[in-house]
């Protein structure tokens, strides 16, 4: 005798998706320097507090000394290439990128333009990408994880449900375990009447075919 016990399978949650135009429009992007020469008004370097006597260097509304004008994270000066700024700090591209710009979760480059925020994780709109079929999921699709991989609801009924040791076709719901397969409800039956075990605490097998107690002459308990 083999004992019967239902399980239910759950699907995953069906996740939303959406998209985050401009991830890094929040970051202050400044890409201009200005070189201003001591005329009239005394200008103060923000870095150290001191007048200015020679050439001053003008990034958003504050000076500094030209050897001042220097990445806050890796120390290069940034006369001669592009600044960013943050917080009042000045950033080489470089580091302003590593600081604050997220990465894609499949090419690990910047997002620098629009973003998708999904799975904890943020992706370049054209790499989130359901992982059977690789189509390009959009804003009036849902998606679906297995395994930290998000699938398309074609893929996934296809590829990562359970199919039913009777007719093949996937388990979208309740589930019944036996003879080291999941069967729908309706497809585990008694290989002499064709009834259902639903309800039954025991079926029995014969020549590795399920069959009822009152079919195979046994008192069912």
């Amino acid at each position: 005798m083999d004992g019967l016990f239902i399980v239910v399978f759950v699907h995953e949650k069906v996740r939303s998706y959406w998209t985050l135009n401009n991830l890094t429009g929040g970051f202050k992007f400044w890409y201009q320097r200005r070189r201003t020469r001591r005329m009239g008004d005394t200008k103060v370097c923000v870095i150290c507090s001191e007048n200015i006597t020679d050439t001053a260097m003008k990034a958003k509304d504050q000076y500094y000394h030209e050897a001042h004008f220097n990445c806050s994270d890796c120390g290069a000066n940034l006369r001669d290439i592009p600044v960013f700024s943050k917080d009042n700090k000045l950033y080489c591209e470089e580091d302003y990128k590593k600081n604050f710009v997220p990465k894609c979760a499949k090419c690990n480059d910047y997002i620098t333009s629009d973003c998708v925020r999904a799975m904890d994780e943020t992706w370049h709109p054209q790499h989130f990408q359901c992982f059977g079929c690789l189509t390009q999921f959009t804003s009036d699709m849902s998606y679906r994880v297995k395994d930290g991989k998000p699938y398309c609801d074609h893929c996934y009924t296809d590829t990562v449900l359970p199919k039913c040791g009777g007719c093949g076709e996937p388990i979208t719901d309740r589930a019944l375990k036996a003879f080291d397969k999941q069967w729908h409800v309706k497809c585990f039956v008694c290989t002499e009447c064709k009834k259902t075990f639903e309800g039954s605490k025991n079926f029995y097998s014969i020549e590795g075919q399920p069959i009822c107690a009152p079919c195979a002459g046994i008192e069912d308990e």
